[in-house]
């Protein structure tokens, strides 16, 4: 695989399991990551074979967009270099494939040269593994997974105990970033923030404030809402866009419009402005199953007994059980990150100074996020209560 990356593709198919989630969880903070998600089901797509592979091509329109699978990885590999390779802003990650062989098999080992693929070009571990008790399986995860991407443990219901063969895609990341544009400490105070667009649930919580910010601005008016982009210390231009509803209750109505919006299409149209920045600090640890929204896409044949991933283990008939994400982000004044814990009584309330000739950002209520570079989405969330 010498040939080089191919040319940035698009696809949309981790915003539309990004948008069915969100609909579904308007009360919880929310972040799940585009492009671990479709590295890891492209890497799922090289050791597959039969209808289960020309499943994974359709879904992924993986022929349209890469002339060849060493195009591919080389591309996902280039990506995921990206973000792990940078000292002040990088994602600490445990990808991992738990396959359990069919009960009374000898468990014989992964197939060399896919296991070489994963770990060289998509930063995947594969095992195998007795996924028969819940608990033991939790433990697992905990202790030799999550405990090396920040910590943690799962928390929901696993897999169904059972001897069967298959397959669980658990994809693990924490965020670590320094801002290119700190925030002052001295000037992170308290501000009510009303969640879920609330008057009723509203609290005051520490916010990041700055009164002119130089940073990107844009106020979409086709979206009722505004933009800013904060750029974080990295090579490779990496930014967090946050994207604010002008109505406190707007956040599913803006979220609903955005399915359809190439976000990178809309930071070319933002402008540097001096802006009074607003934002409150905040720690998002989230985990979800990622199996119905993606038979909601059409994948199916990956879920079934008769799954066909010979490429990858010599039981060849290996169903996907699940594919799990947990990731974690902690926002603070320097990026995201371990901080100092301090309790609200050493902020002081935020005064604001209003102009009419100000640009202003005040994130009091529900919003979107997404890190991003100039075409690939990392992560994307949004943040409803405090």
């Amino acid at each position: 695989m010498s040939e080089g990356p191919a040319e940035p593709p698009v696809s949309h198919l981790a915003a539309e399991i990004y948008h069915s989630i969100a609909s579904t969880a308007i009360d919880q903070n929310v972040v799940i990551s585009p492009l671990l998600l479709e590295a890891s089901l492209a890497l799922l797509y090289l050791g597959s074979d039969g209808a289960t592979a020309e499943e994974f091509q359709k879904l992924l329109r993986l022929k349209q967009r890469f002339p060849s699978n060493a195009k591919m990885a080389n591309y996902y590999a280039a990506e995921l270099a990206n973000v792990t390779g940078d000292a002040d802003t990088h994602f600490e990650l445990q990808n991992r494939f738990l396959i359990q062989p069919q009960s009374g098999s000898s468990g014989a080992d992964l197939a060399e040269d896919f296991q070489k693929i994963a770990q060289t070009y998509f930063h995947v571990t594969a095992e195998s593994l007795n996924m028969e008790h819940s608990e033991k399986l939790r433990r697992h995860i905990g202790e030799h997974i999550l405990a090396s991407a920040g910590g943690g443990h799962w928390q929901s219901t696993l897999v169904e105990s059972s001897p069967a063969a298959k397959l669980l895609l658990l994809l693990a990341a924490n965020l670590h970033s320094k801002w290119f544009l700190p925030f002052s400490a001295y000037r992170t105070g308290l501000y009510e923030f009303h969640s879920n667009g609330s008057l009723d649930s509203s609290k005051p919580v520490a916010m990041l404030f700055d009164d002119d910010m130089f940073v990107k601005y844009a106020e979409l008016r086709e979206l009722n809402a505004r933009a800013i982009e904060l750029p974080y210390e990295h090579a490779e231009e990496l930014s967090m866009l946050l994207i604010l509803p002008n109505q406190r209750d707007g956040l599913s109505q803006l979220e609903n419009q955005l399915r359809g919006i190439d976000l990178g299409t809309l930071q070319q149209s933002m402008q540097m402005e001096g802006v009074q920045v607003l934002l409150p600090k905040f720690n998002i640890d989230f985990e979800c199953s990622l199996r119905q929204p993606l038979k909601q896409l059409g994948f199916e044949e990956i879920f079934l007994p008769s799954a066909n991933f010979k490429h990858l283990h010599p039981a060849g008939q290996l169903p996907v059980c699940d594919v799990l994400q947990k990731l974690r982000i902690n926002l603070n004044e320097s990026g995201s990150g371990a901080e100092p814990t301090r309790v609200a009584a050493e902020y002081k309330p935020i005064v604001i100074s209003n102009s009419s000739r100000q640009k202003f950002f005040r994130a009091d209520h529900p919003f979107f996020f997404a890190i991003r570079s100039e075409n690939i989405t990392y992560l994307m969330g949004h943040v409803v209560v405090l």
